[in-house]
């Protein structure tokens, strides 16, 4: 739940502060985490299916917003949902990958995702912060 927060925190910051594409992102990314809590099934044996659905479709989500904004930090959120959903593969298709490392593995492109996200918020917010103070009365 700690982590949930930290995504809220972070995509509300998005959304509020962000530009187009870190919007965009940062209601991909809750509504993904969101619908996740709703499919989850903890199976100590298996991938959940529901789950890889949900980070396939947030994926394809992720590369559209990086192929129509054309920023370098949309290209690393969108390789890092990519890589979860790898990690959705690599756990059906080996069945020595243990599901402990599986939930590793997504926790932490997920807080990856939420890094870069935070960071192009704060970049964004910055620029607009440096364009204000030039226009600003001399």
């Amino acid at each position: 739940m700690i982590s949930l927060g930290v995504a809220i925190v972070i995509c509300g910051a998005a959304i509020r502060f962000g530009d187009k594409p870190a919007r965009r992102v940062g209601v991909i990314m809750l509504t993904g985490w969101l619908a996740s809590l709703i499919v989850f099934r903890n199976s100590p044996r298996f991938t959940d299916t529901g789950l890889m659905l949900i980070d396939g479709l947030t994926a394809a989500l992720f590369v559209w917003v990086s192929l129509s904004s054309r920023r370098l930090w949309t290209v690393v959120v969108s390789a890092f949902q990519l890589l979860a959903v790898a990690s959705h593969l690599a756990t059906i298709i080996d069945h020595r990958v243990t599901i402990n490392t599986y939930m590793l593995s997504l926790a932490v492109w997920s807080h990856g995702i939420l890094a870069v996200l935070a960071f192009a918020v704060w970049r964004h917010w910055r620029e607009q912060r440096r364009v204000a103070n030039e226009d600003g009365p001399s």
